[in-house]
Order: C-alpha cells, then structure tokens, then sequence
C-alpha cells in the first residue's frame, strides 16, 4: 500500500499477517485518539445548511419513533 505523500510512503501491508495487520490498526487508532482532531470544515457546511432548511420549513425534524415507524412502514 502506499500512501499519497511528497514523497510518497510505502507501507508492505500486503506482506503482513491478519494479527499484525490489527496491531497496526490497533497502534494507529489509540495514536488518532490521541491527537485532537476537530471536525472538518465541510462539517459546518452541512450544517450550517441543515439549520438553513429546518428554519425556512423546507424540512423538519422527526421523533426517532417516527422514524423507524415511517422506515419501517416505506422499506421492504
């Protein structure tokens, strides 16, 4: 696998076993996790536009009830 990088970095996940894949998981999500991310900038664009229609009446919030019963009662 290589990641797009300048330069780019090679990383030989194809030669490593199913339990050494997963400590790279493991390594990677507990090093993420240490880092603060925050959330991304496309993320206030959609919710910016989210707070937009709510406040026109172009759509509306619904009961999570509501919902799995509208799911329900609209998918086979």
């Amino acid at each position: 696998m290589t990641l797009v990088a300048n330069p780019p970095i090679e990383i030989p996940l194809e030669g490593l076993s199913v339990a050494q894949k997963w400590q790279v998981f493991e390594w990677l999500k507990s090093d993420l996790a240490v880092e603060e991310i925050g959330p991304q900038d496309w993320h206030f664009d959609v919710l910016a536009e989210r707070e937009k229609r709510l406040a026109s009446g172009e759509t509306q919030l619904m009961e999570l009830d509501d919902f799995i019963t509208e799911m329900r009662r609209t998918m086979p």
